[in-house]
């Protein structure tokens, strides 16, 4: 697997091997105990939220990105040839409910750069699929969109959502203000999974959680990095008040 194809087509899948298989299958033995009450109805948006900010810190506690990093250090080395990485400190725990459903709790499409600062450009994104994924409710993407330019290919108003800054859905990773894009071409999103491998994918490539079309709730981690020398600076992260980025060296 190499730097080269994830720069040409955005994204890479990396198959499970026995650390990846290991590492979801004890995070999807955490998460079991709740998965009932996850799948219910009864509780309202900032209750669920609350519950799954719990699972996701109880994960982060456990399981955290410095861990993966360090079980996969022989993978990251050789696909970016460099052992120095920025790596947010915690994972986002997306907990997507079906699309019938209302508050499913999805992220509109978007790149890193929509939320931070330009030297975020830099950045790559984990995906790791834990329970009830599949290609009815996995993340989407725009193909080649890490190569659009603003302006010339896309542009965007912004919406202010419902979510409230520091609150649960916020610390879970839902946005309290986001991009309606509109292309100048045609663009059609596809959905971007495989089953039993994680992703890696540009941060510039445009995506999203989109719709869930089962019946049942995706649950999925995923973390933003860089390579250390591109890191400019640290930025607090709104809803929790701390560093976005640990610096890490495998």
């Amino acid at each position: 697997m190499s730097l080269q194809k994830l720069k040409k087509d955005g994204f890479v899948y990396l198959n499970f091997n026995k650390d990846i298989k290991n590492y979801v299958h004890e995070i999807n033995k955490l998460i079991e105990p709740y998965f009932k009450k996850i799948n219910s109805d009864k509780l309202k948006k900032e209750n669920y939220s609350k519950l799954i900010f719990e699972i996701q810190s109880k994960i982060n506690k456990t399981f955290p990105p410095e861990f993966f990093f360090n079980k996969n250090k022989k993978l990251f080395k050789k696909i970016f040839k460099n052992n120095e990485f920025a790596i947010q400190h915690y994972f986002y725990l997306r907990a997507v409910k079906p699309s019938i459903k209302k508050d499913s709790n999805s992220v509109n499409f978007h790149r890193e750069t929509f939320q931070g600062s330009d030297f975020y450009k830099h950045c790559f994104n984990l995906w790791i699929p834990l329970i009830d994924c599949s290609k009815k409710n996995a993340v989407q993407y725009f193909p080649y969109s890490h190569k659009f330019k603003k302006y010339l290919d896309f542009d965007y108003t912004e919406n202010w959502t419902k979510v409230r800054k520091g609150s649960y859905s916020h610390k879970i990773g839902s946005l309290y203000k986001e991009k309606i894009l509109t292309f100048t071409k045609k663009v059609n999103p596809k959905r971007l999974y495989k089953k039993n491998h994680v992703i890696l994918f540009s941060g510039e490539l445009i995506h999203g959680n989109a719709t869930n079309m089962t019946n049942k709730v995706r649950m999925s981690l995923d973390m933003r990095f860089m390579l250390k020398k591109f890191m400019k600076k640290n930025p607090i992260q709104t809803a929790n008040k701390k560093k976005y980025f640990q610096e890490i060296a495998l």
